[in-house]
C-alpha cells in the first residue's frame, strides 16, 4: 500500500470508531428502554455486520467509496433504532430518520465497485433522497400520536409544529409511493449492469450486486406496505401469528444481506476457484484484453485508478505487439543482408575454388591469381558479417564495455559531443545495450534533423538505476510519434520496466531524458 493510500486507510479508524460507539450506545439505550432482547440482539449484530463489512471495505480499498457507504448505512441503521424506544424526544428522531440505509444501499447498488452515476442512476437517486426528505420533514412537523391519533395514544413529539393527520398521511403515502418507484427503477438499473458485464466481471461484482437487488426488493416491499397502511390503515402483510416473531425481521433484515454478500465476495475471490486466479490466468496468456481490463477495473475498485491501469494494459499490449513486428522486420532485414551480400560473396568463393580444382594444368601464376581473388573476395564476406553483427549487437560494447562504446558514438558524430559517463558499479548487459541505443538513436537524429552545433551525453548511477540524458542545442520540434526509431526506443526502455521522456520545444533543442533499472 502506497504512503497516500495508508493515510487514507489511517483517517477512516475515526469515522469506524464513531459509528462502533454510536451502535453500542443504541443497544445500551433500547436497554435501559426495556426492549425486548430478542430485538436488540438481533438489531445490534445487524449494524454490527455493516460495521465490520464496512471497516474491512475501508482497510482493504482506502480510496473506493464502498467502504464508507457500508460505515453510513450501520449508523443509519442505529439511528433508526430509536424509533420502537418511545424515549422523548429522540424517538421522532429515529422515526423520521428511519430507512435511510436505503439510499446508502442504492448508491452502492448503482455504483460498485466503481462506476460514476448516469443521468439515468442520478435522476433516481434524487427522487429517492427526495422522497426520504418529504417524508422525515413529514413525521417531524405533522405527527404527533397523541395528538393525531388519541385512541392509539403514544409518545409526544415537541418538533410537531403543523400537527396534521391528513397531512401527515398524505405525504407519507405518496413519499412512500416515490420511495417504491425509485428502489424498482434502482434494481432495475443494478440488474441490467450486471447482466451486460462480462462473465470475468460479474464474478468480480456478482455477489453484491446481487443482494443489492435483494436490498432493493425489500426495501420496495417495506415502502409498498407504509403507503398501504397510510391510506388504508392496516398493513398489506397478512402474517400468521405464530410465524410472526420470526418473520417481522425479515423484511428490514433483507439489507443485512448487503455486507454479508460482500465479506463473503472477498474471501472468495482469492480462493482457488475465484475470479482473482482466473483473472490471472487469462492475463498471462493475453487471452480476452478487454474481458480481463474490465475485471481487473472491478477488483480494483477506484475509477481512476481502473482507468489508469487500462490504459497501462494498453499501451503493453501495444508496445509487445510493436516490438513483436520490429523483430519480424529485422528478421527479415537479417534475411536479406545475409542473401544479398554474405551468401552472394561465399557462393562466389565456393566457384572459384571448384574451377581452380578442376583446371588441369594451370600455371602457378595463375593458381596464385585466382587464389588472392578468392582471399579478397573472402575478406569482404567477412566484412559484410562483422557490419551485419555490428547492426545486431554493437561489438565494442562485449569487447570493452559501456564507457568505450559510448565514446566512440561520441567521436563518429558529425556534430561535437560532450560525453560524460559515471558508471560507479556494475551495470546489467540488458541495461548497457539499451543505454548504448538510446545514446546512438539521440545521436542519429541529432545529426539527421537538429541543426545543432553540440551535443550533450550524460550517463549516470542514480536511484538505483542508469540515467541516460541526451541534450542538444538545435531546432527542436521532435515528434516522438513519426519515426519509429524514437517509438522503438521507448520500447525497448519500458520492456525494461525504465522511464522515457523526451521535451523538444520549438527552438530550444531536444532532451531525451531515460532512466534504467539496474537490479
Amino acid at each position: 500500500m502506497t504512503p497516500g493510500r495508508a493515510a487514507i486507510a489511517f483517517s477512516a479508524w475515526p469515522a469506524i470508531i464513531v459509528t462502533g460507539l454510536f451502535v453500542l450506545v443504541t443497544h445500551y439505550v433500547g436497554v435501559a428502554a426495556g426492549a425486548p432482547l430478542e430485538f436488540l440482539a438481533i438489531d445490534t449484530s445487524l449494524a454490527l455486520l455493516f460495521l465490520v463489512a464496512g471497516a474491512i471495505a475501508w482497510q482493504r480499498r482506502p480510496t473506493s467509496r464502498t467502504g464508507p457507504i457500508l460505515v453510513l448505512s450501520a449508523a443509519l441503521w442505529s439511528l433508526g433504532s430509536y424509533g420502537p424506544s418511545e424515549i422523548e424526544p429522540v424517538w421522532i428522531l429515529g422515526f423520521a430518520f428511519e430507512g435511510y440505509y436505503d439510499v446508502a444501499l442504492a448508491l452502492l447498488a448503482l455504483t460498485f465497485p466503481a462506476v460514476a452515476l448516469d443521468r439515468a442512476g442520478r435522476a433516481a437517486m434524487a427522487v429517492l433522497f427526495s422522497a426520504f426528505l418529504v417524508r422525515s420533514a413529514s413525521r417531524l412537523l405533522f405527527f404527533d400520536p397523541p395528538r393525531s391519533y388519541p385512541e392509539f395514544g403514544g409518545p409526544s413529539n415537541p418538533l410537531a409544529v403543523l400537527e396534521s393527520a391528513s397531512a401527515f398521511e398524505f405525504f407519507e403515502l405518496w413519499g412512500s409511493v416515490a420511495v417504491l418507484a425509485a428502489v424498482i427503477a434502482v434494481a432495475v438499473m443494478a440488474v441490467r449492469r450486471l447482466a451486460g458485464s462480462q462473465a470475468l466481471t460479474r464474478a468480480v461484482i456478482g455477489p453484491v450486486m446481487v443482494a443489492s437487488v435483494v436490498a432493493m426488493f425489500f426495501a420496495a416491499v417495506e415502502a409498498a406496505d407504509t403507503a398501504w397502511v397510510a391510506a388504508f390503515g392496516t398493513s398489506m402483510l397478512t402474517i400468521p401469528e405464530p410465524i410472526e416473531p420470526f418473520t417481522s425481521w425479515l423484511v428490514p433484515a433483507g439489507r443485512a444481506i448487503v455486507p454479508l454478500a460482500f465479506l463473503l465476495g472477498t474471501l472468495r475471490l482469492r480462493s482457488k476457484r475465484g475470479p482473482l486466479p482466473a483473472i490471472a490466468a487469462r492475463l498471462a496468456r493475453g487471452d480476452a484484453p478487454e474481458e480481463v481490463d474490465a475485471a481487473l477495473a472491478a477488483y480494483i475498485e477506484n475509477r481512476e485508478l481502473a482507468d489508469l491501469l487500462t490504459a497501462q494494459l494498453a499501451e503493453l499490449r501495444a508496445s509487445r505487439a510493436r516490438l513483436v513486428a520490429a523483430g519480424d522486420a529485422e528478421r527479415r532485414r537479417i534475411e536479406r543482408a545475409l542473401h544479398d551480400g554474405a551468401q552472394q560473396h561465399l557462393t562466389g568463393i565456393a566457384i572459384r575454388l571448384e574451377d581452380a580444382r578442376q583446371t588441369e594444368g594451370i600455371a602457378p601464376d595463375g593458381l596464385a591469381r585466382k587464389l588472392d581473388d578468392t582471399v579478397a573476395e573472402l575478406r569482404d564476406a567477412i566484412n559484410e558479417l562483422r557490419e551485419l553483427a555490428r547492426g545486431i549487437h554493437p561489438t565494442i560494447l562485449s569487447e570493452a564495455g559501456l564507457e568505450p562504446a559510448l565514446a566512440t558514438l561520441a567521436r563518429r558524430s558529425p556534430v561535437p559531443v560532450e560525453l560524460r559517463v559515471d558508471l560507479d558499479g556494475h551495470v546489467p548487459l540488458p541495461t548497457e545495450v539499451t543505454a548504448y541505443y538510446v545514446v546512438a538513436e539521440g545521436l542519429t537524429n541529432v545529426a539527421r534533423s537538429a541543426r545543432a552545433t553540440r551535443v550533450d551525453v550524460n550517463v549516470e548511477r542514480r536511484d538505483g538505476g542508469l540515467a541516460v540524458g541526451v541534450r542538444d542545442d538545435g531546432i527542436g520540434g521532435a515528434d516522438a510519434t513519426a519515426g519509429s526509431g524514437i517509438a522503438g526506443l521507448e520500447d525497448r526502455v519500458r520492456a525494461l520496466n525504465g522511464t522515457f521522456r523526451i521535451h523538444s520545444p520549438p527552438g530550444q533543442g531536444t532532451t531525451l531524458d531515460v532512466w534504467l533499472p539496474c537490479e
